[in-house]
């Protein structure tokens, strides 16, 4: 209900529409009826569902519901959705986490479906086109996770260039400055939930070792049996028996890099 109220309220601001923009959008099943154009939606773990973003599943995020994209990936049906994945859209935005400027990077907040400046690194939908400040608001309270502690923040519908991935503050020092953003969004599509930049990069680190140990093993097997024939052809049947073995030996090792690194990743 808030979302569809939302959404009338605002219905006379001028924005970027998504069709001016090219917007593409792909349909999914909601789980509920009142996700209204605007909303920031994540998919719901091991469902093909989508529900409003919020700080609990924002790993899962995937666009933002609209009415009229440019193009349509697919149909619809039972509560279905159009979720614009790429291109301009207007988005429900908060100042929850502050006023919100042209090119703040836009994450889950606390309120179902509404974005929120992101300050710290976690999974983004988009950036920013235009200041909060330059559209209409309305006032939503917000309250702690105990209840205790309470207050108004500002929703407005802005438009927003939807690019999900996992963004990194420039001044995020450590270990996640090493940690590509691209590699920070597969750890997270792997695992289900937020990875740890040092955990990302010891999984990178891993797989990278695994698979360069089963490639030197096959090279120098493959070299040795070359070799090999050509001191003595007789011997090829030997040898090709035990260049299987060494492939073998050679898919084990990537199997037990693959399970090694999903556990780090877990963890």
């Amino acid at each position: 209900m808030l979302f569809a109220m939302l959404t009338v309220q605002f219905l006379a601001v001028p924005a970027v529409s998504a069709v001016d923009s090219g917007a593409i959008s792909q349909g999914f099943t909601a789980n509920s009826s009142n996700v209204a154009p605007g909303t920031i939606v994540s998919l719901v773990s091991g469902k093909s569902l989508v529900a409003p973003s919020n700080t609990k599943n924002v790993s899962n995020i995937v666009g933002v519901a609209d009415e009229k994209p440019l193009v349509e990936l697919s149909g619809s049906g039972t509560n279905s959705v159009q979720v614009v994945v790429n291109g301009t859209v207007k988005a429900l935005v908060s100042d929850v986490n502050g006023d919100i400027k042209t090119g703040d990077k836009i994450t889950a907040s606390p309120l179902d479906g509404i974005g929120m400046k992101a300050t710290t690194p976690t999974e983004i939908v988009g950036t920013a086109q235009a200041n909060l400040s330059s559209v209409p608001t309305v006032n939503k309270k917000v309250e702690s996770s105990d209840g205790k502690i309470s207050h108004q923040a500002k929703v407005g519908l802005l438009p927003i260039v939807v690019n999900v991935a996992y963004y990194t503050t420039s001044s995020q020092g450590g270990v996640s400055s090493f940690v590509p953003p691209f590699l920070q969004t597969v750890a997270n599509a792997v695992s289900g939930h937020q990875v740890s930049p040092l955990h990302v990069l010891l999984g990178a680190l891993g797989l990278m070792l695994g698979f360069a140990t089963a490639v030197i093993m096959l090279y120098v097997s493959i070299k040795s049996g070359v070799i090999s024939i050509g001191r003595n052809p007789l011997a090829e049947g030997a040898l090709r028996k035990g260049l299987v073995d060494v492939v073998i030996a050679a898919m084990g090792v990537l199997v037990i890099t693959v399970v090694a690194v999903y556990i780090i990743l877990l963890s």
